[in-house]
């Protein structure tokens, strides 16, 4: 286990998809179409799920500089932290745990093996064309982790016009700069996307003040960031039946912390130290895309993902640093036939997804493969919709699963549709919870005999669409039993990871989106209940109360906007005896488009300078984790149309 003491925790007042199949991967996906809720696409008015999707223009739009920041402002996601850049976030959909979201990027997982976690922060917004947000579980589709939904970035796409140059460039608050420049566009029947960038930020003190404590993380130093990526998406039409396609993304970050470095008995610590984290990540794939006929489309995808991440630890007794490394490679195989039915769409996909570990610690089991079957349908008849997915998944060492969804949909009128759907969900254990070496200092060691966590979702929905205006609510109940929990023996002191929780999370997501002539108009509002089953508890860090009110005006060249986000309270720990105050933050935004291809803006994010705390250390002396105060950012981007 690791001798430096990093602990994180949150709080809050009023006020894309997944793998998603391999035969959209070039094609420009419509604003109006989402591909993760079915696999296929889908109009958006005719999905059965909770999903949300944002594009490129509306990215931009938003002023967001970080996904993190992006992401928190989405009904039914909470981040944390949401303003320290570089830092590894926790996220929670529907108030499910951090391990239960899948993140993937055109299709491919980019997880940690060991933790269950995704690196998300290392994805530059300037390298997204697109996000689909879905929440509620989809196993059924996706296979394990997607107990609370799925995230998925689609990277850049070329334009559909000549090759073309892009440039953006940002500064702002603590020293921050974001630099990133492209090119791309169609030749012939070459379609590409080159995308390049960097940032850096000087930052601020991870940690506010100092508690005195033998575990006190406080170092008063700036703990920056940088960060250099690459991205590159390209397909080639073979011919009218015939497309061959590949994307390849790149992410290198150093992040500095605040750490309480201990020696191996824990009796002298210090923070005196620069301990920084190091995150890598690469994605590709390559991808074949065959029309076979009107009826028939058959795709198959070949792709590897690595998350390789390190970190710095310091013994104050013998002055020695060490760099504890893991690295993660996954292997991914999807071949997926979509066939037009006489009735309906069905979907079928065989995968195989090889996992290996390679690290500085020797796991006892370094290496996992996954085979599975996947089957979607899906069908419009009048006013009735249906959809449904089933999934098997072989996974080594672990077992077999078998998980399923159903929806149906009535139209009450062309713009209104009442739904409901009930869907079942897994998450595996992750490396260290099965196979960590027995560790003698902190008496600790991994459990095989682990068993997947599982979850049961219930929920309704009403959803309401037309030119000008978009709103809808979803009611929804997840029971999620066999959680993974920290167990220690009272006879033998060690401690383990057992499937000793479960947890019972219900809640309503409202959203209202309308556009008045040069006005914009959105609301959201998430009500959540997470509670431990056994001790009655809210589950740590989930706000039960959540709002967004955003509003912008567009005249001419001149965009502006306001965004005002509530949270409430939150419990910062399981016991419930740590409670953070709720707060609120007020965001404005401007952009003017000089021309058809410049174009400068500017964000002034926590207007008011409010002082908030998103995280508390879950350790004694209970550090608080430092948020940003009001930042300025200001840019130009060129982009010709």
């Amino acid at each position: 286990m690791k001798k430096s003491i990093r602990a994180r925790g949150c709080w809050p007042a009023v006020s894309l998809c997944a793998l998603a199949c391999a035969s959209t991967f070039a094609q420009t996906i419509p604003q109006d179409v989402v591909v993760t809720a079915t696999r296929i696409p889908t109009p958006l008015n005719e999905s059965l799920r909770d999903i949300t999707s944002i594009g490129r223009d509306e990215i931009e739009s938003s002023g967001a500089t970080s996904i993190t920041e992006l992401l928190n402002t989405i009904p039914g996601v909470q981040v944390s932290p949401d303003s320290v850049r570089g830092a590894v976030p926790s996220i929670f959909i529907r108030g499910t745990n951090s391990t239960h979201t899948l993140f993937l990027v055109d299709g491919q997982r980019i997880s940690s093996a060991t933790t269950s976690a995704t690196a998300f922060q290392a994805i530059p917004i300037e390298q997204i064309e697109r996000i689909e947000v879905l929440r509620g579980p989809s196993s059924s589709l996706y296979g394990s982790d997607a107990i609370g939904g799925v995230i998925q970035v689609f990277t850049r796409n070329g334009s559909s016009g000549q090759p073309a140059p892009s440039l953006y460039a940002a500064i702002g608050q603590y020293g921050t700069a974001i630099t990133s420049v492209g090119y791309g566009g169609t030749q012939g029947d070459t379609r590409f996307q080159l995308q390049a960038g960097r940032e850096t930020t000087r930052g601020f003190s991870e940690i506010k003040a100092s508690k005195p404590g033998l575990f006190d993380t406080y170092n008063p130093d700036r703990d920056g960031y940088r960060q250099t990526n690459f991205g590159l998406k390209v397909s080639q039409k073979i011919s009218p039946d015939l497309e061959l396609g590949g994307n390849y993304l790149y992410s290198d970050g150093v992040k500095y912390s605040d750490n309480a470095n201990c020696d191996a008995s824990y009796t002298t610590c210090t923070t005196n130290y620069g301990n920084k984290d190091l995150q890598t990540i690469h994605s590709g794939a390559v991808n074949l895309i065959w029309q076979a006929s009107q009826r028939w489309k058959s795709s198959i995808r070949l792709g590897r993902s690595q998350d390789n991440s390190e970190s710095r630890e310091f013994d104050p007794v013998t002055q020695v640093t060490t760099i504890p490394k893991y690295k993660t490679t996954q292997d991914q195989l999807v071949l997926q036939n979509d066939i037009a039915l006489d009735v309906g769409q069905l979907m079928v996909s065989l995968e195989s997804r090889d996992v290996s570990v390679d690290s500085t610690k020797t796991f006892d089991v370094s290496s996992q493969n996954s085979k599975s079957l996947v089957l979607g349908y899906q069908a419009s008849l009048e006013r009735h919709l249906v959809q449904a997915s089933a999934r098997r998944d072989d996974i080594q060492n672990i077992g077999n699963r078998t998980t399923g969804s159903l929806g149906y949909g009535y139209r009450l009128s062309p713009g209104l549709v009442m739904r409901g759907s009930v869907g079942t969900a897994f998450h595996a254990p992750s490396f260290n919870d099965l196979y960590w070496p027995f560790d003698p200092v902190n008496f600790y060691k991994g459990n095989p005999a682990l068993k997947p966590e599982s979850s049961t979702n219930r929920e309704l929905g009403l959803q309401f669409e037309n030119n000008k205006t978009r709103a809808g609510i979803t009611v929804y109940q997840n029971r999620v039993k066999d959680l993974i929990a920290y167990y220690s023996d009272p006879i033998t002191y060690i401690g383990t990871m057992n499937n000793i929780g479960a947890a019972d999370i219900k809640g309503a997501t409202l959203h209202y989106a309308r556009r008045i002539d040069h006005w914009k108009l959105s609301a959201a509002y998430d009500f959540l209940s997470a509670k431990d089953r056994t001790t009655g508890h809210f589950l740590a860090r989930r706000v039960p109360r959540s709002a967004t009110f955003d509003l912008e005006r567009a005249d001419g060249p001149l965009k502006t906007g306001v965004r005002l986000q509530a949270f409430d309270s939150r419990f910062n720990d399981s016991s419930n005896t740590q409670s953070l105050p709720g707060y609120s933050l007020l965001a404005l935004r401007s952009s003017y488009a000089i021309n058809q291809a410049w174009q400068v803006n500017a964000q002034i994010n926590n207007l008011m300078n409010k002082d908030y705390i998103v995280i508390r250390s879950t350790l004694s002396p209970y550090n608080d984790y430092s948020t940003a105060g009001r930042s300025l950012y200001v840019g130009v981007r060129y982009a010709p149309k």
